[in-house]
């Protein structure tokens, strides 16, 4: 019985919750909904793409897999400082590059400063995205998450890149078919 209870509630927390992959980008803190995640690595040697856009770093070989990789300080226009070895990562997402309308299996690796932890983020914590932060240049911002005194930009995987950005990285792969 006691068992049955505790499931019953762990039930209603999950779906209450967005499991959320907290990252730092600069000065501010980001989000990424877990389940679009594969993996958190260490950087790897990137081989360029030529006739990117800049914040698109190139692509990385993981496990046979080739990956473009986007530099989100470059994407997100933050400034650029000199990078931690011993923090920088790579998170591997999926659905990024076909967006909602492809496959979404695609993988896409974005280079942040830090990952900080993982937290379970109530529904009614997250706020709308600011009108401002829904502009044609920042539509990946889904909304707002409030952790403590803390504020998280949540991201969409979806819309990281513009329709374009896709378009052009689809190119590059299929180049190599």
């Amino acid at each position: 019985m006691a068992q049955a209870m505790m499931n019953n509630k762990k039930k209603r927390v999950d779906e209450d919750t967005i499991q959320v992959v907290i990252f730092q980008v600069g000065a501010e803190e980001y989000g990424l909904d877990i389940k679009y995640i594969t993996e958190v690595i260490r950087p790897l040697k990137i081989t360029l793409l030529p006739h990117m856009q800049k914040f698109i770093e190139g692509v990385i070989n993981l496990r046979g897999a080739i990956i473009p990789v986007v530099d989100l300080r470059k994407r997100f226009s933050v400034e650029a400082t000199i990078h931690n070895p011993k923090t920088l990562r790579i998170i591997i997402i999926r659905g990024a590059i076909h967006g909602a309308s492809g496959a979404g299996n695609e993988l896409l690796g974005l280079i942040v400063d830090s990952v900080k932890e993982v937290l379970h983020l109530p529904h009614n914590n997250i706020e709308p995205a600011p009108t401002a932060a829904t502009s044609q240049h920042a539509e990946f911002i889904t909304g707002m998450g409030k952790v403590d005194k803390r504020l998280i930009i949540l991201l969409d995987t979806s819309k990281i890149l513009s329709q374009q950005e896709r378009s052009a990285l689809a190119e590059v792969e299929n180049a190599g078919d």
